[in-house]
């Protein structure tokens, strides 16, 4: 008994200390609804829905009323920030209601019966995921291929295999091979692990492969017990829609690592509901590719990176810093004689993507002063940046650079090399 007040306790704190949170941020917000707000709101519901499943008598009672309250107060912040959201969510509930009602009546009449399986669209296992919701999952092919990725040779040839192996699926199937290929893209922040991601599923795409894409955040920002049905769904219309490629970025959130002490027990469920889907593609014998993206791979189940291949994205090279710098500059301005992109990107070596774009836009923002303060007429300048009159100077870089130092990453490449080598440790000894 001790141990459950304890935990009560501890859940009743955590409430409340992210409410407080939610009141603080709304106060510095001039009181105006804001997604920070709603967030912390999400978690505080998540607490108290865990606390009620906890209880009975007069103490579920209680909580049931307090949840109630915080998904009101979320409920209004979702109409003010996204009102058709809000009305698609509202259209769904009454859906759920005349179905529920509509169940109770088949089981007062006694009619066994069933619906033919997957029955109306949205009305699956994975029901109360509105149709709206569904169809923004499914993307349009992204612009960009394999052939504007710059570097990362290995890892597009490893993926080229993939494909070439996808084309197969009939004879992988007389051979009673697995049909699913499974990756999960590892790395720090800003190595272009979504990009290459999404310039794999335009090759796939090429050869009429369907593209389901969610972040986890638009898995996880629903009302209590929603994240289920949006997995299940997921992975029921990847089944529906094969061949297709599916991709979750940020898939730590949605899979967390059942090991951790104290994770709370919707996340728990979720983890349990994820795998539970991804199993039902990986027997369904049908052409898909499933990939997730995260920088924390430590924070994942193991029994979910036991089924993929680990795919370790790194910071752009040389080669690859120089073609994103070209690309950057390109029809825009020169360099001056002498002075070029690879050599802005030998002085870029701890560079990723986003360093990058904040520093190419300083740049731009301080050529932007210089061209205005030297010509005046905006349509001069203009001209001067297209004949090369003017150009950008090595010294000009510099003092932008001076002024837009990288972000640190020897903390998080330390704790992947970390991780890495203690997950191919642990494999080597199962072995």
């Amino acid at each position: 008994m001790d141990g459950y007040i304890e935990r009560m306790q501890m859940k009743e704190n955590q409430c409340m200390a992210l409410i407080q949170q939610a009141d603080d941020v709304l106060a510095a917000n001039g009181f105006e609804p804001s997604k920070e707000e709603c967030v912390y709101l999400q978690r505080a519901a998540n607490l108290r829905y865990e606390m009620a499943q906890m209880s009975v008598g007069e103490e579920r009672l209680y909580q049931q009323r307090k949840l109630q309250e915080l998904n009101q107060r979320i409920k209004k912040i979702v109409q003010a920030l996204n009102p058709d959201l809000y009305k698609r969510m509202q259209e769904n509930l009454a859906r759920q209601k005349e179905e529920k009602n509509s169940e109770k009546k088949e089981k007062d009449t006694k009619t066994l019966q069933k619906p033919a399986g997957g029955g109306k669209s949205g009305g699956s296992s994975g029901g109360g995921v509105p149709d709206e919701t569904v169809e923004t999952w499914f993307k349009e092919a992204p612009k960009h291929s394999f052939q504007d990725v710059s570097g990362m040779a290995q890892l597009k040839e490893q993926l080229r295999e993939c494909i070439a192996d996808s084309q197969l699926s009939r004879l992988k199937s007389y051979m009673k091979m697995e049909q699913l290929h499974s990756y999960f893209f590892i790395g720090p922040p800003g190595c272009g692990k979504t990009y290459i991601i999404e310039a794999f599923a335009h090759e796939l795409m090429d050869q009429n492969y369907k593209y389901l894409s969610l972040v986890g955040s638009d898995i996880l920002s629903r009302f209590v017990g929603e994240a289920e049905k949006i997995i299940t769904r997921l992975f029921e219309e990847a089944e529906k829609n094969a061949p297709c490629i599916v991709f979750i970025d940020e898939v730590d959130g949605v899979c967390k690592n059942r090991s951790q002490p104290m994770l709370p027990e919707y996340a728990a469920s979720l983890t349990t509901a994820f795998l539970t889907g991804y199993n039902r593609i990986n027997s369904s014998d049908k052409p898909i590719i499933f990939i997730g993206a995260t920088n924390y791979p430590n924070q994942v189940d193991n029994a979910m990176l036991d089924r993929v291949e680990l795919v370790r994205v790194p910071f752009p090279d040389l080669e690859a810093r120089t073609y994103s710098f070209e690309k950057h500059f390109q029809d825009i301005f020169t360099l001056e004689e002498g002075f070029t992109a690879r050599d802005i990107a030998a002085a870029t070596d701890t560079y990723n993507y986003r360093d990058i774009k904040r520093l190419v836009s300083r740049i731009k923002n301080m050529v932007l002063k210089d061209v205005m303060q030297i010509y005046k007429d905006e349509e001069k300048a203009i001209n001067a940046l297209k004949t090369g009159e003017y150009r950008l100077t090595r010294e000009m870089f510099q003092t932008g650079q001076e002024s837009c130092l990288p972000t640190p990453k020897e903390d998080i490449i330390r704790e992947l090399d970390e991780w890495e080598e203690k997950f191919k440790r642990n494999i080597s000894e199962e072995g």
